[in-house]
């Protein structure tokens, strides 16, 4: 395995090989592709220090199969063979890139499928005092691709934060009180000697009740 090495057939055979002589894909060779289609994955990660990203591109086959892309900023970037199915590129810039996935075949030669991704640009924003607590908020999140001045991102920081409070009053209004609470967990813990002394209570009623019937049928009879 060579380190850092340029992958020049996977990056510019696109260009070196005309469209014109691109050998037409058999169906056996193109049924192939689509049973495999789902192992053609490209991640992608950012990383904060150097502002640039790791592209990871994996693929089931590499005697038959092959990425190509003709992007200058892309075939710029170190890349790493990591096994027969796996290649590694770093210091990726912040871009759109379309990847394609090519036969390499004696009888497949042509581009199978395109593969589009963004990369978005660095958000200078991340670092601003005003997301400190707030990093889940898109305009404080590390990666954002639109432009939006000082101004803008001030005012929906401020209004992001009113709506994070306000659902922080109605979560606390709906919250028991320290009493009711106390009582909730009181039934909850001793639910079976309360409903025990229930119905003890009840067949005691009950008792005293039917009794007392009794009682007065008894002296009416009298």
């Amino acid at each position: 395995m060579k380190k850092y090495k340029y992958l020049l057939l996977s990056l510019l055979i696109s260009l070196l090989i005309p469209s014109t002589i691109y050998a037409e894909c058999t169906e056996e060779d193109l049924q192939d592709f689509k049973e495999k289609e789902k192992e053609f994955t490209i991640k992608y990660e950012f990383d904060k220090e150097t502002k640039m990203y790791t592209i990871t591109m994996n693929y089931p086959d590499s005697e038959k199969y092959v990425y190509g892309s003709n992007d200058k900023d892309f075939i710029s970037s170190k890349c790493e063979v990591i096994d027969k199915k796996t290649v590694k590129c770093e210091q990726v810039k912040p871009n759109e890139y379309t990847f394609a996935i090519i036969g390499k075949s004696e009888s497949c030669k042509d581009v199978l499928k395109n593969i589009t991704i963004s990369l978005p640009q660095y958000n200078n924003y991340s670092e601003d005092p005003l997301c400190a607590g707030l990093e889940e908020f898109y305009l404080c999140q590390p990666t954002y691709d639109k432009v939006v001045d000082y101004d803008t991102f001030v005012s929906r920081v401020k209004l992001y934060k009113e709506k994070q409070e306000a659902k922080k009053k109605n979560v606390v209004q709906k919250e028991e009180t320290p009493e009711e609470s106390k009582i909730a967990k009181y039934i909850k813990d001793n639910l079976i000697q309360i409903i025990v002394l229930t119905v003890f209570v009840i067949m005691i009623v009950i008792t005293i009740v039917l009794t007392v019937k009794a009682a007065k049928q008894s002296r009416r009879l009298e």
